[in-house]
């Protein structure tokens, strides 16, 4: 059962470093801002990739327990990213099982704007501790501790400083 869980738990924690989009291309390939953006202007983008990761992160940890993807997760994660997601999930509940997230380190290690300020990259770093169980809420295994780097990689969503999770990516 535990060696099933693994490739289900590791494509949940990369999901939680990262987001993506479900589909809406649109508007993540909107023109670029103004070539002009100030220092300010990229702390702030840079505070934005920040914040887009968090609320992936969440969504994650949310999809991990329940199985199923909330009317809110394009907020944070589209394209395959959100469908990696609902790929597990949907495993998951054929299989009976959910898993808890028992303790979580997650750590952004770097964050690279691209020059047209229209993507990004980030590295970030989990450490996880998660315990599966069945569907009726008993125990289904011992809990399994991760540790795992991710690249994520994100959109901006138009001239506004949001920006969707788009593509995770394991390393090591």
């Amino acid at each position: 059962m535990m060696k099933r869980l693994g490739p289900v738990l590791i494509t949940f924690l990369a999901a939680i470093a990262l987001g993506c989009d479900g589909g809406n291309e649109e508007n993540a390939t909107q023109p670029s801002p103004p070539a002009t953006t100030t220092e300010s202007g990229q702390e702030a983008l840079e505070r934005a990739v920040r914040s887009t990761l968090t609320a992936n992160r969440r969504l994650s940890v949310y999809v991990l327990w329940n199985n199923r993807i909330p009317s809110w997760a394009e907020r944070s994660t589209r394209g395959p990213a959100l469908a990696g997601l609902r790929t597990a999930a949907a495993d998951r509940r054929k299989r009976g099982i959910r898993a808890r997230l028992l303790s979580d380190r997650f750590q952004v290690v770097s964050i690279s704007l691209d020059p047209s300020y229209t993507e990004a990259t980030a590295i970030a770093r989990g450490r996880q501790r998660v315990r599966p169980y069945r569907l009726n809420g008993k125990p289904a295994g011992r809990s399994v501790e991760l540790n795992e780097r991710a690249r994520i990689e994100l959109r901006r969503l138009g001239r506004s400083n949001r920006f969707v999770v788009w593509r995770v990516e394991l390393l090591d």
